[in-house]
């Protein structure tokens, strides 16, 4: 295809973008580029303009990439912004306290739960090897939410205290049905029958290197036996993402992988999803008591407090 002419700023745009480390392999990077100038063409030809300038590149390379890129535009766009976000928490204390943390509660379809709150079941699971981080108090505060709203019962699974085996992919557990069939024997086993018999399953997760971390990764394959039809037909379903970058939205895709597996894979309608961020810097997430440092931003806890109660009310 005809390659857009593009301004000097355009050109920088792009060049930045491609030279990120996960465009380093060479089919990775031309296959990009060819979807870029494809969309940059398309937007030159929408607007009527002759050159691509930075604007037009950024909004072109964001219809791909969606938040992905914020990190780099931003290094370009304003240098100092982007020191104060990336640079000065890991290397200042005033830095890492001057860090903004955010949670952002997503816009998802709400609907009515099939049972009023003091008969439902929630079962949640943290998936974080931290026991008291970020990823584990707002866990517990959409429990107390969901609690305060009337649910029936809350229970939390840290999956890193259970004994949790790989999945070997012998599918014994889909020939023979899950129940007690599974050729791991350890705690997930038990696991699944209180799957079966919650009204709303919540999920909660670090994101490490743009992906969910690996206990969550390995529990998801156990799952692996569980159909629609056998984990039940009307739960509910809310997903927790954290990670240590400071844009809220720049791994919203892995937050929506989760989802769609929760509505393609088991029938669990997702109802409530938090993204949260910027929980890394010289303390990683901790502040100098050794305490999450989410609890100093009760304004932005508040959120997963009212998505629990949201998740077995149906009222947002």
């Amino acid at each position: 295809m005809t390659e857009p002419i593009l301004t000097k700023e355009g050109q920088e745009v792009l060049d930045n973008v491609l030279d990120m480390p996960y465009m380093g392999l060479p089919f990775r990077r031309e296959s990009r580029k060819e979807k870029y100038f494809r969309l940059i063409s398309l937007v030159m030809n929408e607007q009527g303009v002759k050159e691509a300038g930075k604007e037009l590149v950024i909004e072109a390379i964001r219809m791909v990439e969606g938040n992905g890129c914020d990190t780099v535009f931003r290094r370009i766009e304003d240098p100092a912004k982007h020191k104060s976000l990336f640079v000065d928490p890991h290397i200042n204390i005033d830095g890492y306290y001057a860090l903004p943390r955010q949670v952002k509660r997503w816009v998802l379809p709400q609907s009515k739960p099939a049972k009023p709150p003091h008969e439902m079941k929630v079962l949640a699971f943290n998936a974080s090897p931290r026991k008291g981080g970020n990823t584990d108090v707002l866990i517990d505060e959409a429990l107390r939410g969901a609690t305060d709203a009337g649910a029936a019962s809350v229970e939390k699974i840290m999956l890193q205290k259970i004994k949790l085996r790989f999945c070997l992919g012998c599918e014994k557990c889909k020939e023979r049905g899950w129940e007690g069939f599974c050729s791991q024997k350890d705690d997930v086993n038990g696991i699944f029958q209180k799957m079966a018999d919650s009204d709303a399953i919540i999920v909660g997760f670090p994101i490490y290197i743009g992906r969910a971390c690996g206990q969550l990764c390995t529990f998801f394959d156990r799952w692996y036996c569980l159909t629609r039809e056998k984990l039940g037909a009307g739960k509910r379903g809310m997903v927790i993402g954290t990670w240590g970058a400071p844009d809220v939205g720049v791994f919203d895709l892995t937050i929506e992988r989760i989802l769609e597996s929760f509505v393609g894979t088991w029938g669990i309608e997702p109802v409530e999803a938090l993204s949260a961020c910027s929980f890394e810097g010289v303390l990683h997430g901790l502040d100098d008591k050794g305490k999450a440092i989410i609890l100093r931003y009760p304004k932005e806890l508040e959120k997963s407090y009212q998505a629990g109660k949201s998740l077995v009310t149906g009222q947002g």
